[in-house]
């Protein structure tokens, strides 16, 4: 999707963060979409039999612990 957005073939709604990684490999850039952005939720959640999985809880605490940067 990245790379078509580059080559001038579409536009695509992503994460600031997304396309802050990939902007200086490719010729992308950020603009909002309104005065504000989008505002959005992202909900987790693990079933009772995964919660000892290492790598799911890690996760979880991952997406817990980060803070979204500046808009």
């Amino acid at each position: 999707m990245l790379q078509m957005v580059a080559a001038g073939r579409g536009v695509a709604a992503l994460p600031r963060w997304l396309v802050a990684e990939y902007a200086g490999m490719m010729a992308i850039f950020p603009v909002r979409l309104g005065p504000h952005g989008i505002a959005k939720q992202i909900f987790l959640g693990v079933h009772d039999s995964d919660q000892g999985v290492d790598y799911l809880s890690a996760f979880v605490e991952l997406a817990r612990t980060i803070t979204p940067g500046p808009a």
